[in-house]
């Protein structure tokens, strides 16, 4: 079956991942949509089989003219909330009008159908989004993955530190962490938008381990040891989260990681039952093939090396 595969966000390193995976399927082409071509690789720039519309996020015309003729739209953008609000129901609008036919929306985190509508989520998006995908014609996809593994090692977070080795931890370091690679959440995205029946919300996970068995795994590998920090209790962290949201709830650089971090691993967003099983010809990388396949002094930067 033919498809036409439509990537808003296109320069972005997930959607380039989903690209990669697209592509190795001759009978998918891709429509992507982004402000600056230029700032594309070659390898996507030259292939036959894609086409790049130009556009802001707020340009509803031009987001018409990117949608027109798709099989399936997959939101890719990471950002503020104008881009993940506003550029969504642009993209969700232009969709509608092009009748086409289902809407990946930009979610690819924690379980958020399961966080009390009142409760301080730094994405609070995904919730804005499937609600407004409830009035439209065209179908919602919803794709929860946890925390993406190689953001878990690099700066945003706040946790690891690869100078000293020491991997930083709120609660009893007993507490999981459900963790998927970007390319293994690319995989299931690219799944999903060749199987035109799969609507609704889909989850899906590489692996799911504690900070004392993130220790154990990587002393094994890279027989180097990981030393752990306590940053406090998960009840200061909560406390810390909902204190620093009321104070400023439109600015994340205050609060936003830790408000991520406190949905990771408290038990309230976890994704429970997964649907892995369903598509088996996706390989799931775990946390052991993840450390083998990085280097130890580039495990900070993976999320650098990730697309084309």
């Amino acid at each position: 079956m033919t498809a036409t595969v439509g990537l808003a966000g296109l320069t972005g390193k997930f959607a380039q991942c989903i690209a990669k995976t697209l592509l190795a399927d001759p009978r998918v082409s891709i429509r992507g949509y982004c402000r600056n071509a230029r700032k594309l690789p070659e390898a996507l720039l030259n292939s036959p089989r894609i086409e790049v519309i130009e556009g802001e996020s707020n340009d509803l015309e031009a987001a018409r003219k990117f949608v027109h003729g798709t099989d399936v739209v997959i939101c890719c953008y990471f950002g503020g909330a104008d881009l993940m609000v506003v550029g969504q129901k642009i993209l969700i609008d232009a969709c509608d009008h092009g009748n086409v036919p289902r809407y990946i929306a930009g979610d690819f985190g924690v379980d958020h159908t399961k966080i009390p509508t009142d409760a301080p989520f730094p994405k609070e998006s995904t919730r804005i989004i499937t609600e407004y995908l409830k009035s439209k014609n065209v179908q919602g996809v919803h794709i929860l993955v946890g925390a993406l593994m190689e953001t878990f090692w690099s700066a945003y977070f706040q946790l690891y530190d690869a100078k000293s080795q020491t991997l930083s931890y709120w609660g009893t370091g007993n507490e999981a962490w459900e963790l998927t690679t970007f390319q293994t959440a690319a995989d299931y995205t690219a799944a999903i938008a060749l199987d035109p029946k799969s609507v609704g919300v889909f989850r899906f996970l590489s692996d799911r381990k504690t900070p004392v068995e993130i220790k154990h795994i990587y002393d094994s590998i890279y027989g180097s040891q990981l030393n752990l920090k306590c940053l406090g209790s998960t009840e200061e962290l909560t406390k810390n989260v909902y204190a620093a949201a009321k104070s400023a709830p439109d600015d994340l650089s205050k609060w936003g990681a830790n408000g991520f971090t406190l949905w990771c691993i408290n038990g309230k967003a976890y994704l429970g039952e997964l649907d892995n099983k369903i598509w088996p010809q996706v390989h799931s990388v775990d946390l052991v093939e993840f450390f083998k396949t990085h280097p130890l002094d580039a495990l900070h930067k993976t999320d650098e090396t990730l697309g084309f």
